[in-house]
């Protein structure tokens, strides 16, 4: 049987072996064989001694995303987390989902667990180092305030921190979309900063995308299982139909959906579901849109 056109785009089996400093597990991560100029890992944190040791400074920006593991209940975190940010190394305690947002240059470090009752999730979104630099040369034409503030802290501290701009909780939203449930972190307007959108749901009933449509940017929607302990295991079944012939692609193992710019996309079907499924979509984006003519 000859391969579908657009086989490339769904990447089954994303799962790679993680770094000593993060665990050193099996996670699921999106690398950039698809050249979208980003990366993301997702790893769950089950032991109460993990740590990310010493300052580091990041080329490209970072985000580092504190969730709560089980995805019904997103904002039980089941843990107190110290990140510490900037030169004087200021400290941020994370018991909430918080995003931790670390431009280039910008020193962190280190991130210890100071209270653990049960694991949590961290999901960790890098930039490539041609889209940072893009991203750059666009700030500097902007001269975006948020982006320096984050950068160099704000002229006014908070509770003695001058990057609190940079630790950022939510944009949250309570069952938005039919088929998703509990809380959603949905971040489409640059919240971060970091020149990319974040959308992360809990799919525990049918989920139907009707509309064929297309983005003038590099999206991937990605679909991983809701049991930290079975993280190959998806419990659902995914159906999408991608470009103008209108192809159709099935899965139901944790897979991501990635699509360059001008990719038609959907129907989109997750159905057959037997416990919770995680809906991580990420996209090479300030603003998420689509485009008029693509819809």
């Amino acid at each position: 049987m000859a391969e579908l056109k657009y086989s490339k785009n769904i990447l089954r089996e994303p799962f790679f072996q993680a770094s000593p400093e993060f665990g050193g597990g099996t996670i699921f991560k999106h690398t950039n064989d698809d050249n979208m100029g980003v990366v993301y890992e997702h790893i769950c944190i089950d032991d109460s001694r993990w740590a990310l040791h010493g300052n580091h400074v990041s080329e490209t920006h970072e985000l580092f995303c504190f969730i709560g593991a089980n995805p019904e209940n997103i904002r039980d975190l089941g843990a107190e987390i110290s990140f510490r940010l900037g030169p004087n190394q200021e400290e941020f305690l994370i018991n909430d989902t918080t995003v931790m947002t670390v431009p280039a240059g910008l020193k962190y470090g280190p991130v210890t667990v100071k209270k653990f009752s049960k694991p949590f999730i961290l999901l960790r979104i890098i930039n490539m180092k041609e889209r940072q630099q893009k991203l750059d040369e666009e700030a500097k034409l902007e001269n975006d305030f948020a982006v320096k503030a984050m950068l160099e802290g704000s002229e006014v501290a908070k509770r003695g921190n001058k990057f609190w701009m940079n630790n950022v909780r939510g944009p949250f939203y309570m069952e938005y979309e039919p088929g998703w449930t509990g809380t959603s972190i949905w971040a489409h307007h640059d919240e971060y900063k970091a020149g990319i959108s974040l959308g992360y749901h809990c799919i525990v009933t049918p989920y139907d995308v009707r509309m064929n449509h297309g983005h003038d940017f590099h999206e991937t929607l990605a679909f991983l299982s809701g049991d930290p302990k079975n993280i190959r295991e998806l419990g659902a079944e995914v159906a999408v139909r991608l470009g103008d012939e209108q192809e159709v692609h099935t899965f139901n193992t944790p897979t991501i959906i990635s699509m360059p710019p001008g990719l038609k996309h959907c129907p989109m079907l997750v159905d057959k579901i037997t416990k919770p499924v995680i809906f991580l979509e990420v996209s090479a984006t300030k603003l998420f849109k689509g485009k008029p003519e693509d819809r």
